[in-house]
């Protein structure tokens, strides 16, 4: 039968002086004599301690209590031992807890060799010594003690942080990953990982995790990547995760370590919103403009120049008066596909405004060879196009701008180049 949690004859007198926080000590053992053993040490040794007569009360109390450490003693019987310790370890996911067993006997090692190896921690002979208590007591509470700073660190940080068993079932879950996933620790410890993510995505981790642990070769282990993660209200979110495999000779562990997306694709959306047009998803004049200077300060630190060409379609007004601003805007559309695919990816093309579109050429320092690439994308544009059973025409007026010749600001490339197309623009037959 399981004593009261909070019985003042199990706690530690209060000290005087700077509060320590009492080490909640489990004991289970039938055996009065033990827990009387036990009474007098607590506040030399800053105890809190619980007791239970067996293995089912036991349970109970780590179901319910903060526990830090347990000694369990051999007069439960050998089998109840065992027993409580593989569920302590396996059903219960006590990884952290530190197990002290009262007793040794040849018997008893044995089943522990067979059935729970490197379960427990420490051995205490029978009768219990006091003096050999507290020198287990000493290392126990150093690693309660990091357990406490590694939980209390885990809790503080922003990211998600869980560990998972080579079966994939979590059996650890940081108060980041709480909030990030809508589960309460108490809820997922015991499930498997598959319950953070998309039924199309979970079939995917566990084949990672079985294909590391046959072949050692990391798809994901060791690696960061983004991921899909789902909720517990079923709402998805973008993840970056990141999985280390910290087994060891005990057992097969891996952490994950989890950051919320969201809000950075959120302001990646919107910055590809503010620079981008909406209609062709080229970069609109304001990421031009940005462009232009930083080339520009490149060329002034001692980069090669560049070339900027400003392009205008030919009698646009006609097609939207003709055929309407749907077939218009399959016009600008189909024209800044074709510049894309007429340049380099070290060229820059955005749309100024309605039809009129920049090149920047880097490296670019010659008038012949700005007029070649002019006459080129010319070409280009006016390949026949086929829109609604349409056939259409288009024509451009490029005008060309070097840097250092015709200017060293963005204002005055920028108008240079736009006179340079209107006079090509005042040639054309009316």
């Amino acid at each position: 039968m399981a004593e009261a949690m909070h019985d003042p004859a199990l706690s530690p007198p209060k000290a005087q002086g700077a509060a320590r926080t009492a080490l909640r000590l489990l004991l289970v053992s039938p055996d009065e004599e033990v827990l009387q053993q036990l009474r007098p040490l607590r506040a030399g040794q800053g105890l809190e301690l619980l007791h239970a007569a067996g293995a089912g009360a036991a349970e109970s109390l780590v179901r319910q209590s903060r526990v830090e450490l347990v000694l369990i003693d051999e007069a439960i019987g050998r089998q109840a031992l065992v027993g409580l310790v593989e569920r302590l370890r396996d059903q219960l996911f006590k990884d952290w807890l530190p197990i002290m067993v009262l007793g040794g006997s040849p018997e008893l090692l044995h089943l522990l060799e067979r059935r729970a190896r490197g379960m427990v921690d420490y051995f205490l002979a029978k009768p219990l010594s006091t003096r050999a208590f507290r020198e287990r007591l000493v290392a126990a509470r150093r690693m309660v003690s990091l357990r406490r700073v590694c939980g209390s660190a885990l809790d503080r940080v922003s990211e998600g942080v869980l560990i998972i068993d080579e079966h994939g079932t979590l059996r650890s879950f940081n108060r980041a990953a709480e909030r990030l996933f809508g589960w309460s620790a108490e809820d997922v410890i015991g499930q498997n990982v598959s319950l953070l993510m998309p039924s199309r995505h979970a079939h995917k981790h566990a084949r990672y995790v079985e294909d590391y642990l046959h072949s050692g070769l990391p798809r994901m282990i060791g690696t960061g990547r983004m991921e899909t993660a789902l909720r517990r209200d079923g709402s998805k979110f973008p993840m970056h995760l990141t999985v280390a495999d910290i087994s060891d000779e005990t057992a097969i562990r891996f952490v994950g370590v989890i950051r919320d997306l969201s809000a950075e694709l959120e302001r990646a959306e919107l910055q590809q919103m503010a620079l981008h047009d909406s209609l062709t998803g080229l970069p609109n004049r304001s990421h031009a403009e940005q462009r232009v200077r930083r080339e520009i300060e490149t060329a002034a630190a001692g980069a090669p120049g560049f070339a900027l060409l400003f392009v205008d379609l030919d009698r646009f007004k006609r097609i939207n008066d003709s055929f309407g601003h749907a077939t218009g805007d399959e016009v600008l559309r189909a024209a800044a596909q074709r510049l894309r695919h007429a340049l380099s990816e070290a060229d820059f093309v955005a749309r100024l405004a309605g039809d009129e579109f920049l090149l920047l050429l880097p490296g670019v320092q010659n008038p012949g060879d700005a007029r070649r690439v002019g006459d080129r994308i010319a070409r280009r544009l006016a390949q026949p196009l086929l829109l609604q059973g349409q056939r259409l025409s288009i024509s451009a007026s490029i005008g060309v701008a070097l840097y250092g010749p015709d200017g060293r600001t963005a204002e005055e490339l920028l108008a240079r180049a736009d006179a340079a197309m209107y006079a090509h623009k005042r040639q054309l037959p009316p």
